[in-house]
């Protein structure tokens, strides 16, 4: 028998957003904003929640939303959670950082903090989220929490309209708030679920960008430690096959990684899921978190999950999909997955005919050259 414990949780607090970004999968529309603040679980609720998963064994949550500030109650939900004594994380776009949250933050400081960047100008947040004004707030937003005794991460999705920003939001991000940071670039965007409103595929990257922005640093890190000495031959695939089946092997999983097994997220509406991306398997909690965490493996059916077609693909080692996103990508069928399968066919091409490193050389060198 499997012994699941519930060790890292998530709790999705609203989906609801100030921004309206092009690339978010769990954003609604405005109008379905008042029946959403309804049916979200209140105060009491959320504090009652965070007691059972303790008692169930989570020490690790993230608070995150939607953007969790935008309730006007987030900061008495952020203490009375805060107050179970988990290792605890907010994710957060930093636009609506009030003196009232920074008065909650600093009484109750979260262990790490991870920001959202969407670009490293007014335009590109206009471009990108709807509101160029956003664009200094956040900032304004992370020198506030700058002053916790938090760690600090950020974080960019890239898409087609902030994909020649991506060195520049690094830059900004070294020059003006934290010079030892890292930016982690999320590549790959899928498509809405859950009832988002929004339109990722519209926007997304194609996957030579995918890969390339992929590569990018890496070589650059490569560069940076072995200078003259670098050879590209050190850039290699992510994992062999049989290293695959291995994991597979000695893991028992429901879904091929941790979700639903020791993590988890609860919806903003009191539905127990995986993992956020997962909408399609989801126990309703009503009170007993506990219950809720037995009963979920049920809800599971394996001819959904995993497809033939992958198992049998001899990229899966280049594949940087997982049943999650397969399912986002498809509604919840197993159907074909073009933008994935061509992912993982880009990828191996470039990697094994060594064309990746020429063309990241080739982009590095076109933007080292003086504007005319």
């Amino acid at each position: 028998m499997v012994n699941r414990i519930p060790t890292d949780g998530t709790f999705e607090l609203t989906v609801r957003c100030n921004l309206h970004c092009k690339m978010c999968m769990f954003r609604h529309d405005d109008c379905e904003n008042n029946d959403i603040m309804k049916r979200e679980l209140t105060v009491s609720q959320w504090i009652r929640m965070a007691e059972q998963a303790a008692e169930a064994g989570t020490f690790s949550l993230l608070i995150t939303g939607g953007e969790p500030m935008v309730r006007q109650d987030f900061c008495e939900i952020w203490e009375g959670i805060y107050r179970q004594g988990f290792l605890i994380t907010l994710y957060t776009n930093a636009v609506l950082v009030s003196d009232k949250v920074m008065e909650t933050l600093r009484r109750f400081p979260p262990h790490t903090i991870g920001v959202t960047l969407y670009g490293s100008s007014k335009q590109t947040y206009q471009n990108v989220c709807g509101d160029g004004n956003a664009f200094e707030k956040a900032l304004e937003g992370i020198r506030k929490l700058k002053t916790l005794p938090s760690r600090f991460e950020y974080r960019m999705t890239v898409i087609k309209d902030n994909y020649d920003d991506v060195e520049a939001v690094e830059n900004l991000v070294r020059e003006k708030l934290d010079p030892d940071a890292m930016v982690e670039n999320t590549r790959m965007v899928f498509r809405s679920v859950r009832g988002g409103c929004m339109k990722p595929e519209e926007c997304r990257l194609e996957p030579e960008q995918n890969v390339l922005l992929a590569y990018r640093r890496s070589i650059r890190e490569i560069k940076r430690i072995t200078g003259d000495r670098f050879d590209q031959g050190v850039i290699g695939l992510r994992v062999t096959e049989e290293e695959c089946r291995k994991e597979k092997r000695e893991m028992p999983s429901l879904f091929g990684c941790s979700a639903g097994m020791s993590s988890y997220t609860v919806s903003w509406d009191g539905k127990l899921l995986g993992c956020q991306m997962m909408g399609l398997f989801s126990v309703p909690i009503e009170g007993d978190f506990t219950k809720a965490w037995e009963k979920y493996p049920k809800t599971v059916n394996p001819l959904t999950v995993w497809s033939e077609k992958c198992s049998a693909c001899d990229l899966k080692s280049q594949c940087m999909s997982c049943p999650a996103s397969r399912m986002a990508e498809t509604a919840g069928k197993n159907e074909d997955y073009q933008y994935i399968c061509r992912d993982a066919e880009t990828m191996k091409r470039l990697l094994q005919n060594g064309e990746v490193y020429e063309k990241v050389r080739k982009a590095e060198d076109h933007e080292s050259q003086p504007a005319e």
